[in-house]
């Protein structure tokens, strides 16, 4: 069987309530060549059965073995299971513009140099009582040039993490999920920049990033 052009790696963890409709974002997407590799992460509640009756219907669902080390070793598995040369991240709990993969193949496409390429990302919570994460989403959406993430990644992590693609060579080259006390996926961009790895962005709102009260963002210690 060919490999796909896109591996979507999504870990999930108790997310019934809204993997219908991120599962909808991806069946909607203009690039049809994609596999999902979904990975249960200890899910209590419906989830693992949503995504059986999802890959039943679609054969470029996948849902591998469940790890038992909580998200890295999850995320690790999705890359370990992955077949595309290209991979994105995506959760369970987002949802996708119909555009995102065909204009990140896309930029990737033209741009050999960039290793990595997030979006602009919308933000999916109330700006009022969640105003510090609205914040944080306007500065990110600011960044966009190669140059600007770069000068400003000690400042805080310059890329939603679902809404990042990345070549997967950088896998094997620099290694990926580390598990620590820090947030894994901006280690990650700083070990890849810091080994010379360029990362851009798509200037395009193609991810709506959700900000409901127990993302890990705001519950875990790390």
């Amino acid at each position: 069987m060919a490999a796909p052009a896109v591996s979507v790696v999504m870990p999930v963890r108790n997310a019934a309530d809204t993997l219908d409709a991120a599962l909808g974002s991806l069946a909607g997407q203009t690039l049809h060549d994609w596999e999902l590799v979904a990975v249960p992460d200890r899910c209590d509640d419906d989830s693992r059965a949503i995504l059986a009756r999802a890959a039943a219907q679609d054969a470029r669902i996948r849902v591998v073995a469940e790890p038992t080390g909580g998200l890295v070793a999850a995320l690790n598995t999705g890359l370990s299971a992955s077949r595309a040369a290209l991979i994105a991240r995506f959760d369970a709990d987002d949802a996708c513009a119909p555009r995102r993969f065909e204009a990140q193949v896309g930029f990737l496409g033209a741009h050999p140099g960039v290793g990595a390429c997030g979006t602009l990302v919308r933000f999916g919570g109330d700006p009022d009582t969640q105003e510090g994460y609205a914040l944080y989403v306007g500065w990110i959406n600011s960044l966009v040039t190669p140059e600007s993430i770069e000068l400003n990644r000690f400042i805080e992590s310059p890329l939603a993490h679902p809404s990042m693609m990345f070549r997967a060579d950088l896998i094997r080259r620099f290694g990926g999920y580390l598990d620590e006390d820090w947030p894994e996926d901006y280690e990650l961009w700083l070990r890849w920049m810091d080994a010379g790895v360029t990362v851009g962005k798509v200037p395009e709102l193609l991810l709506t990033w959700n900000d409901p009260p127990d993302r890990l963002s705001r519950t875990d210690p790390r």
